[in-house]
């Protein structure tokens, strides 16, 4: 009977090990799921900001969109600036249309100012944006020097 018993033992207690080892290996699979999957989110958040910092430079760069209108490339072809040739170039017909009827809209300086603050203390708080928020405010220097200069130094902090 002690040999039974101590069969039995010997097999609880392999049947506890490899019980113990699946649910490590389970745990550790879902631990690896989870890194995947926090991996996939910022990557997504990563991406969304890029997206929302490249359309604040728009509003740092002083543009605020623009309009095409209809009215106008109407008119050009009726008085023969845009013919049916000019469809098969686009590079020509764009230019056409860019030059006489593309409204450019305009951006407040206020709204030009904060988005450059932004950029500033964005690329502070964000790694991601470090570099980018970098590389927009020195291309900006030409025209806004003073408030890039204050930006730089934010960004810098």
């Amino acid at each position: 009977m002690d040999s039974i018993d101590d069969w039995l033992v010997a097999v609880s207690i392999a049947s506890v090990a490899v019980t113990a080892w699946v649910g490590v290996c389970q745990y550790k699979l879902k631990v690896r799921g989870e890194q995947r999957l926090q991996e996939s989110a910022r990557s997504e958040i990563d991406t969304r900001m890029s997206k929302l910092f490249a359309e604040l430079m728009w509003l740092a760069h002083a543009r605020g969109g623009s309009q095409l209108s209809e009215k106008c490339v109407e008119a050009l072809f009726e008085k023969g600036a845009i013919t049916e040739g000019d469809l098969g170039n686009l590079e020509q017909l764009n230019k056409k249309l860019q030059d006489a009827c593309v409204i450019n809209l305009p951006v407040g300086l206020a709204s030009q100012d904060a988005a450059i603050a932004s950029v500033a203390v964005l690329g502070r708080r964000y790694e991601i944006l470090r570099e980018p928020a970098r590389a927009a405010l020195n291309s900006l220097k030409s025209f806004k020097p003073a408030q890039v200069e204050i930006a730089l130094k934010v960004l810098e902090e």
